[in-house]
């Protein structure tokens, strides 16, 4: 019998996405019945008891007695002639003082995210409702479905459970009870146990053991700087160039890999962005260090660590923007003003725009959109209006893909860095990439079969390059959903041999057959 802790049909109309957490193991780090019952009858009475309780769960593991009946036979030892009052009150008094310290710290944190982000949070548990209701209430739980207790005609607990043990199956019928059909929710499941894989199965994002942290991580000491060749390569991030390929798009697909000075201006259009994109990262570190030292793994960033100092980094930040800025203008005053704008787009990004719901994704997308027209406007070549179109939609792809796999991110380390996804969530996120894959998909076939494609190319054979581009955005959505990958594209795409070999492939095929 669930418990609820509010109404929750007007709640559920509203929001339909739906958090289910586990108690024992889950959101605790260990079992709280037999603590309870420690509690209630105090030390001496339960060690006294002990050696029956050892004696039940012998015959439960040999499989004697069922799970529930020899959960009803130590509860006989200890709850039987209580009154429904007095255990309700220690069972408050319990949840207050004592199972708050056994939280899972990155299950709270989590829990929290979720009540930030506006889900109905549900606590459904095997552990006897006299003490998990009220854990609800204090810790915020919009509903909980635990184990009930039978009473007598006196108001006094017999020992027996009251309806079935909340574990299993039941824990689905419970969360039907609640909410219908569960199959028109978005439901996030954590668990830790064999008991709560039926309802984590029904789950569009299942977590099972998601919080078994070894130990709380205690803060770094803050390191010496040594401005070190080492730590100024990784402020950099040089892996992240490889998104500036998207500057020879236009080289590609114009032939323009025959006219020495196109290419050249293409080269130096790319090395612009190379700098620019590292001055903003270094901007950015900057801005962030106080909050990346709470982040388990942006403390260990140069500036946040303090290998490097702020001085030392600004200062290579100035060198790499004046830099990018001559070397775009020696490709061309338009390359050079495309790539100031980027710089500009991008710290307002920083500052402001990420906080902002959609349009954050648009402005990433925006970022390739001006290396593609770096890369033919601002080179002299004219940009095909269907590349633009499938380059914009590829990025959004690629963008809100991020933030979903940010989203799913176990704990709440990503609420201090991106705000916007307080207004995210997975069936959303799901429906837009969706949309942009299938939208970017469709604007570069419609581009290989364009009359305006077959005559510059001399082919109407580019039809054959689409399983490529297909493959790798079904490969992509697979490592996003079975991975959780997705958080860094240019990692995933050197790290995974399928998404490489495909990129390769078609570069490859591309080449052979407008060559």
């Amino acid at each position: 019998m669930a418990a609820n802790v509010q109404p929750l049909s007007r709640a559920l109309d509203a929001r339909r996405t739906v958090a289910v957490f586990d108690l024992d193991g889950t959101l605790t780090s260990r079992d709280t019945l037999l603590p309870f019952l420690r509690f209630l009858v105090g030390t001496p009475r339960f060690l006294a008891r002990l050696p029956l309780v050892a004696m039940i769960v012998a015959a439960m593991l040999l499989r004697l007695v069922s799970r529930s009946r020899a959960k009803e036979l130590v509860l006989a030892l200890f709850v039987r002639g209580h009154s429904r009052a007095e255990l309700e009150l220690r069972g408050e008094t319990f949840a207050r003082e004592r199972l708050p310290a056994m939280l899972r710290t990155q299950a709270e944190a989590r829990l929290r995210w979720h009540q930030k982000s506006g889900h109905l949070c549900v606590l459904v548990t095997a552990s006897a409702a006299v003490y998990a209701a009220a854990f609800a209430r204090v810790i915020g739980f919009d509903a909980v479905a635990a184990t009930e207790l039978e009473y007598d005609d006196r108001d006094r607990a017999t020992g027996r459970l009251d309806g079935v043990n909340c574990r299993g199956e039941e824990k689905v019928r419970r969360l039907e009870a609640l909410f219908g059909d569960l199959g028109s929710l978005t439901l996030h499941g954590y668990g830790d146990s064999a008991g709560d894989r039926a309802f984590l199965a029904l789950c569009s994002e299942a977590h099972y053991r998601p919080f078994r942290e070894t130990a709380a991580r205690p803060a770094p000491e803050p390191a010496i700087a040594s401005n070190h060749l080492a730590d100024f390569v990784r402020l950099i991030r040089p892996h992240q160039w490889l998104k500036n390929a998207f500057v020879f798009v236009g080289v590609l697909f114009a032939h323009a890999w025959t006219v020495p000075e196109l290419l050249l201006a293409a080269c130096a259009a790319a090395g612009a962005f190379c700098l620019a994109a590292s001055a903003v990262y270094i901007v950015n570190d900057f801005a962030d260090r106080e909050r990346d030292r709470a982040h388990p793994k942006k403390r260990h960033r140069p500036l946040a660590s303090g290998r490097v100092t702020a001085g030392a980094a600004l200062g290579v930040a100035a060198v790499l923007a004046l830099g990018g800025l001559a070397l775009g203008y020696a490709a061309s005053p338009v390359v050079a003003a495309l790539v100031g704008l980027y710089a500009v787009m991008n710290l307002a990004y920083s500052y402001a725009l990420k906080n902002v719901v959609i349009l954050d994704v648009f402005v990433i997308a925006a970022g390739f959109i001006l290396r593609i027209l770096a890369g033919t406007l601002g080179i002299g070549i004219a940009p095909s209006q269907w590349l633009l179109v499938c380059s914009l939609f590829l990025t959004l792809f690629l963008g809100f893909t991020k933030r979903r796999s940010e989203l799913l991110s176990v704990g709440s380390d990503f609420l201090i860095h991106r705000k916007a996804l307080l207004h995210y969530n997975a069936q959303l996120l799901d429906k837009v990439i969706g949309i942009c894959a299938g939208a970017a998909l469709l604007s570069y076939s419609l581009y290989t079969m364009s009359p305006a494609t077959t005559r510059l190319h001399a082919t109407e054979n580019l039809i054959y390059t689409i399983p490529f581009v297909a493959y790798g955005m079904f490969r992509y959505l697979y490592l996003l959903h079975a991975k959780h990958a997705g958080t860094d594209t240019s990692s995933e795409l050197a790290r995974d041999p399928h998404l490489a070999g495909t990129v390769i492939c078609w570069a490859a095929a591309t080449i052979w057959l407008i060559a």
